[in-house]
């Protein structure tokens, strides 16, 4: 059995993509929970969430003791309100359209490359239900190609961090019948061109700048967002959906196991008070309550009231500590899309930071990789040293709130038990030297050549952390745990 509290909110979104795609149209009967159940390899109680979230969100009826029936409607898509539409703040929409191109384009370019015969053949049936007759439909069906091509990534967090940019929410308004009918002729041409031979990335370039130049560049192409749109207030709660209460504690009690087996705990060592790791992780007094409590059950931590929490002097119990794979899985998966993140997109972002950056910044930051090299940590600091130094640099807000997610996410590494360690020197100098070497190169004034080292650099990290994880063994968990295949199919 999968990882229920996990899976709820993956089940939702897959269930809703297919409703608000047309796969699952108005007047469908869903199956029955019990086929649902053994369709998704969860429990009845996960399958009733996600039922009742489908009902809240207005694309199912449902009845008790009857199959639940969907009741949104896409082809009236030409009916929405546009009263309650607005434009797009100047400022806002332009710092997210550039937050999309660099984050965008890598994973529609990676995602383009992965795709199979079979995947073609689904892109075709969106391609040919597109109407250039209805407007307002036509442009909300193409972004369920786009949106296809980044899913078909397999990568959650992107698809969460895309989202968040607000696209799904934007209207498109022109009066040019001739300019979708070409839009759609262009779309069939690159499927049916691509099932013969997988498009070269030159190829593929040249057809999104065409299409760029046939929509978004056009004078008469206007877009209108809800009120609350992030083209109108920006990019907001992007860190809502990224965890259960169960992950929550569970990050704060892995991270104590991952500092402790890194040597940075010793036995007998006092730990954070719990105002202290409130404020640390980010999280409730009832959340640092239940990870300590975990942490005593297994001999790990010693609690008393009144004089602190202490790292167990019981070398045994440190040393034969036993978590669920399936919950060090859920961590790993979010890393593991955390690191491809970073090495599709990190090239763009580095390219803009070095255009903006001052020389003294790349001066502290040569320092601050020279004093990590010095100090001998356990673990390699490098590339967060190097991911924190982009992040406070970029110069777009959504993007920078987005690295800022990602650079969260990039710390989960040390939780993981026996993923970091001690050990594998040889690959810490080399991750601290490509580093190093990269802000060496963009102190001497050559922006591409440190954009294009930092992209190298975390690729090789990304490859090391997967190695690992095989080695270790959590890999097929993981895999058990997330088949990402239900993000596109």
């Amino acid at each position: 059995m999968k990882y229920d509290t996990y899976q709820y909110d993956r089940i939702f979104e897959i269930l809703k993509h297919k409703i608000e795609s047309g796969r699952m149209p108005k007047g469908t009967v869903l199956p029955s929970f019990v086929d649902l159940c053994r369709e998704y390899k969860v429990s009845n109680k996960t399958i009733r969430r996600v039922v009742a979230m489908l009902a809240d969100a207005g694309l199912i009826k449902t009845k008790e003791r009857q199959l639940s029936v969907v009741i949104y409607d896409q082809h009236n898509g030409d009916n929405d309100s546009v009263d309650d539409l607005q434009e797009p703040d100047g400022l806002v929409m332009t710092d997210i359209l550039k937050t999309a191109e660099i984050l965008y384009y890598p994973f529609i370019c990676h995602g383009i490359s992965l795709c199979g015969k079979n995947d073609w053949d689904i892109l075709e049936r969106i391609a040919r239900q597109l109407d250039p007759k209805l407007p307002t439909l036509f442009w909300k069906k193409t972004k369920l190609i786009w949106r296809f091509f980044i899913a078909r990534c397999e990568n959650e967090l992107s698809l969460h961090i895309i989202d968040a940019l607000g696209f799904l929410g934007v209207e498109y308004r022109e009066n040019n019948i001739g300019s979708r009918i070409t839009y759609q002729r262009t779309l069939l041409d690159f499927i049916q061109k691509s099932r013969v031979e997988v498009p070269a990335s030159e190829t593929i370039k040249e057809f999104l700048a065409y299409i760029h130049f046939i929509t978004i560049s056009r004078e008469d192409f206007q877009c209108y967002v809800p009120a609350d749109s992030p083209f109108r207030v920006g990019v907001q709660g992007l860190n809502q959906w990224m965890k259960t209460a169960e992950e929550r504690y569970s990050s704060v009690y892995l991270d104590i196991l991952g500092l402790i087996a890194i040597g940075y705990y010793q036995p007998g060592d006092r730990l954070p008070s719990h105002a202290q790791m409130q404020k640390m992780y980010g999280v409730s007094v009832n959340t640092t309550t239940q990870a300590v409590h975990c942490l005593q059950k297994w001999g790990v931590v010693e609690a008393t009231r009144g004089r602190g929490i202490f790292v167990s002097r019981n070398i045994k119990a440190l040393n034969s500590i036993s978590v669920d794979p399936q919950l060090i899985a859920s961590h790993i998966r979010r890393y593991l899309d955390c690191l491809e993140l970073i090495s599709l997109t990190v090239e763009g972002v580095a390219c803009h930071v070095a255009a903006h950056v001052s020389s003294e910044h790349i001066q502290e930051l040569i320092q601050r990789l020279d004093e990590a090299k010095i100090s001998g940590n356990l673990y390699q600091p490098a590339p967060v040293i190097l991911l924190e130094f982009l992040t406070e640099h970029i110069p777009y807000e959504s993007l920078k709130t987005i690295y800022t997610i990602i650079l969260k996410n990039y710390r989960i590494g040390r939780k993981i038990p026996k993923l970091i360690n001690s050990g594998n020197r040889s690959n810490k100098s080399e991750i601290h030297r490509r580093c190093a070497e990269a802000a060496d190169t963009l102190l001497g004034g050559d922006q591409s050549a440190f954009a294009k080292q930092a992209a190298k650099m975390f690729e090789y990290t990304h490859q090391l952390i997967i190695k690992e994880c095989k080695r270790l063994g959590y890999w097929n968990t993981v895999q058990d745990l997330y088949d990402g295949s239900q993000l596109w199919k």
